[in-house]
């Protein structure tokens, strides 16, 4: 590793932890916000897409069932509510009550992988609740550098010192990809950092009279 990148190894490790502590105030929020858009949560058969058991552990709310579908093979702890379904999130078919993907979509490079993600949500359930980064906030979500993300893929990799894996996502992509959603921005300091994308029922838009 040159100088330079371990220079920005050494940015990426401090600001990425700073970055950690000022978001600890935005999850609560974004939790306020899922249960607002889902207040029968504790009722509804959720499928997530690319997440983990640990973050159902750990959330706020528990579901009737979480089925949870994810090629990374990660071992993970199951309860009678909640399974682990070693498969491609993308070729997952089937139905549920709520699709929740959390930060699969800023994993996905090609413009042919995020639309097959889309396309899975939308056949697995009317209501949904996605994240992603956002690509409008100045700062690379991997390295926590100014605009990185903005540039080529060589250019990310020889700057950054790895091969990039965090893909953001205009806010546009996602009314086109998503149409008839709410899309919010989640702020941090000021900037939107993160976009949540919430189908709720019908009936119930969160934010709105």
């Amino acid at each position: 590793m040159s100088q330079p990148q371990r220079l920005v190894r050494a940015w990426s490790v401090r600001a990425g932890a700073a970055r950690t502590q000022v978001e600890a105030g935005a999850r609560a929020r974004r939790w306020l916000w899922f249960r607002e858009a889902f207040p029968d949560i504790e009722r509804l058969r959720v499928v997530d897409l690319g997440g983990s058991a640990e973050f159902w552990w750990h959330a706020p709310v528990r579901p009737a069932h979480v089925r949870v579908v994810e090629s990374a093979g990660k071992s993970a702890e199951s309860a009678s509510w909640l399974v682990h379904e070693p498969a491609d999130p993308l070729e997952w078919s089937g139905s549920c009550d709520l699709v929740v993907c959390d930060g699969l979509l800023d994993r996905l490079a090609a413009p042919t992988a995020r639309a097959r993600l889309a396309d899975v949500v939308h056949a697995s359930a009317e209501r949904y609740w996605l994240r992603t980064a956002a690509r409008e906030h100045p700062l690379d979500p991997q390295t926590s550098l100014p605009a990185l993300h903005l540039m080529p893929g060589h250019l990310r990799s020889r700057i950054g010192g790895s091969t990039p894996r965090v893909f953001p996502a205009r806010r546009g992509e996602l009314v086109s990809r998503f149409p008839g959603a709410v899309v919010r921005g989640e702020r941090v300091a000021g900037l939107v950092s993160s976009w949540v994308v919430a189908k709720p029922r019908a009936d119930h838009v969160p934010g709105r009279p």
